[in-house]
């Protein structure tokens, strides 16, 4: 009896899914993929042979996963074209979904360079099908509401982005030049999506929460790209924040001082940009004296006005003045003006660990100072 190659070595995945995948390429094929909006027998047997794959992604061992991934290529590429024709069809848009954040969870950190970046085109060119063909009503099928589709289908493309993320997060075998097309893919997925989603699919908790993380972690992590980025993504990023500030829960806000605190470190040389991250100042600093924002809150609130006002100097003299110039009472005009100028150091600060500690004590004794003051 001949010897049988073990399950984690090539010949036998080759051997054990050759066929199907195979047959799986030839159904994603463009004249089948045409068929499938009318013909439900051609349907289930996609969907069939990608559950399949999922399978086999889900229990991969490192020393496959490039010769997995090589065997998966032409799948991920025919699914694209299968969104393409039948995107129409939620069953079909949530299993696409699902097989890509499955894969890119599994092989992001165990392929090569190159291999890399072929899965950062292919989802590019997925999500960019998905934000171009999203507006037809049915990426919805009988079965499943408008809402619930939109939201299945969107947790699962920012899931996805997410995984994307952890190559930089998680990969500390980093070349000696940075490849920064993780960054690209990112902002670039980001930004196709951000288009698509409004106050209606955020009220879930599950999507705003996924949704605000990631947008924190690209800021931390990519802030200088971020702030260089062009204006109407910018603009879509920091409207986000914005409303987030204003509609969700204390985990929402506490993503979002962390995010603006990383942008106004690399603001520096972006005018509108600071004015508008001064406009998230502003609100923040209108909350603190209201009382409408938690005591713990106030240290990461701290980090992120103390950042600001390093880096963005004027355009927090800017806030204090439309913050003062709102209130009718000559008296607590000046109180604010003097609680706020006191926050700003005498001499332009760097962003370190002891500064912002000593300023978060400062911070403290002013929200405590100013309550009630500001209406």
């Amino acid at each position: 009896m001949s010897h049988l190659p073990c399950s984690d070595h090539p010949d036998f995945l080759e051997k054990a899914f050759g066929r199907v995948r195979e047959m799986t390429i030839r159904q994603l094929s463009e004249p089948t993929v045409r068929e499938v909006s009318s013909s439900p027998h051609t349907t289930n047997q996609i969907l069939a042979a990608l559950d399949t794959f999922h399978g086999v992604t889900t229990g991969l061992v490192t020393k496959v996963v490039e010769s997995v991934f090589d065997m998966l290529v032409p799948i991920l590429e025919g699914c694209v074209e299968l969104m393409r024709y039948a995107q129409d069809q939620a069953p079909i848009t949530r299993t696409v979904l699902e097989l890509f954040c499955c894969i890119s969870d599994s092989v992001i950190l165990h392929i090569d360079k190159n291999q890399t970046h072929k899965l950062y085109d292919i989802c590019y060119k997925l999500l960019k099908c998905y934000s171009e063909n999203s507006h037809r009503p049915g990426i919805i099928s009988l079965e499943v509401g408008v809402e619930d589709a939109k939201y299945d289908s969107m947790l699962l493309c920012l899931r996805l982005l997410s995984h994307l993320c952890s190559k930089d997060f998680l990969n500390f075998d980093m070349p000696d030049e940075y490849d920064d097309s993780t960054s690209k893919i990112v902002l670039i997925g980001l930004d196709k999506l951000v288009s698509h989603i409004d106050l209606d699919l955020l009220k879930f908790p599950k999507l705003s929460n996924e949704f605000f993380k990631l947008i924190t972690f690209i800021c931390e992590v990519y802030a200088e790209k971020v702030s260089n980025f062009p204006e109407t993504g910018v603009d879509q990023i920091l409207n986000m924040l914005q409303v987030g500030l204003n509609n969700y829960n204390e985990d929402i806000t506490f993503y979002i001082f962390n995010a603006v605190s990383a942008l106004s470190v690399y603001s520096t040389n972006n005018l509108i940009f600071r004015k508008k991250l001064g406009q998230i100042i502003k609100h923040t600093i209108k909350l603190i004296s209201q009382q409408e924002l938690s005591a713990e809150l106030y240290d990461p609130a701290a980090d992120m006005v103390f950042s600001f006002i390093c880096k963005c100097r004027e355009e927090y003299v800017s806030v204090v003045n439309e913050i003062v110039s709102e209130q009718s009472d000559p008296t607590v005009r000046e109180c604010l003006r003097t609680a706020l100028s006191a926050l700003m150091p005498n001499t332009n600060t760097e962003v370190t660990r002891k500064d912002k500690s000593q300023f978060s004590k400062i911070f403290e004794n002013f929200a405590i100072n100013v309550y009630g003051v500001c209406r």
